[in-house]
């Protein structure tokens, strides 16, 4: 077994003909997009986290 399907398990499905494990489609885009969000999220935090900095235009 290899270490990246070790670690995310819950991505594969059995296959019900041969009984090997693959790779999920729907899983993978599902978790993708949660990671995405997720991302999005921390990038969007630290953006509204900075200091505003008024200057005067005189």
């Amino acid at each position: 077994m290899r270490f990246t399907s070790f670690v995310f398990q819950f991505l594969y499905t059995r296959n019900w003909h041969t009984g090997k494990r693959e790779l999920s489609r729907a899983r993978l885009i599902v978790f993708l997009a949660g990671l995405f969000l997720v991302l999005l999220g921390l990038a969007l935090i630290a953006l509204l986290q900075a200091p505003v900095v008024y200057v005067s235009a005189l």
